[in-house]
C-alpha cells in the first residue's frame, strides 16, 4: 500500500465568536487518531496555536475522495466545551499536484469555519506538507488459541479466510 506523510500544522484562526480559551481538534475521517492544539487564553476571536500534528494516509484513498480532514474549533468551559465551528477539507484537493517524493516546502492556506448553524464563522490558516511515498506492508491479523486449561489436548479456535477471522468474530481493519 502506498503511504504519505501528513505534516499539518494549525496556525491560527480568526474571525470566530469569542471565548476564553480556544483549542482545535484535528482528524482524518475513516480513522481513529485525533489531535488537539493546546489552549489559546489570550487570543479570543482569533487564537493561535502554530501546532505541529503527523498523519500517515493511504494515497489512494486521499485520491479517490474518500478521506476528509475536519478540523473542529471549540470553547473550553467550565462545565462543557463550546463548538465555535468545523473546517472539512477533502485530502483530494490537498493531495493534488504532489510528487512522488513529495512537497519541498509547506503550503499555507486558509479554509472558512462554518458555525454549527452552517453560517459562515470565520477562518482557519494551517499549512501542510506531504513526505515522500512509502510502502506500507499489509498485516493480517492472526487471533488463535487454544481452549485448554492446561492439561490434555486443545484445540484452536478461529480459521483464517483472506483477511477475516471467521468463528472468533475479529476482522482485519486497515490503517489509514
Amino acid at each position: 500500500m502506498e503511504c504519505r506523510h501528513l505534516e499539518l500544522s494549525l496556525i491560527s484562526a480568526e474571525g470566530l465568536k469569542k471565548s476564553d480559551k480556544v483549542y482545535a481538534v484535528a482528524y482524518i475521517s475513516e480513522t481513529s487518531g485525533r489531535f488537539r492544539t493546546p489552549e489559546d487564553k489570550t487570543g479570543g476571536s482569533e487564537p493561535t496555536w502554530n501546532h505541529p500534528m503527523h498523519f500517515t494516509i493511504k494515497e489512494a484513498l486521499g485520491k479517490q475522495n474518500r478521506l476528509t480532514l475536519v478540523v473542529k474549533i471549540k470553547g473550553a468551559g467550565m462545565f462543557f466545551d463550546k463548538n465555535l465551528g468545523e473546517v472539512r477539507v477533502p485530502i483530494k484537493e490537498l493531495v493534488e499536484g504532489i510528487k512522488d517524493e513529495g512537497d519541498e516546502e509547506k503550503k499555507y492556506v486558509s479554509y472558512e469555519v462554518l458555525r454549527k448553524s452552517k453560517k459562515p464563522g470565520g477562518f482557519l490558516k494551517f499549512s501542510y506538507r506531504f513526505g515522500p511515498k512509502f510502502l506500507k506492508p499489509a498485516y493480517r491479523e492472526v487471533t488463535a488459541y487454544t481452549d485448554s486449561y492446561g492439561f490434555g489436548t486443545g484445540f484452536v479456535v478461529g480459521m483464517v479466510v483472506g483477511d477475516h477471522i471467521a468463528s472468533s468474530g475479529t476482522t482485519h481493519q486497515d490503517f489509514v
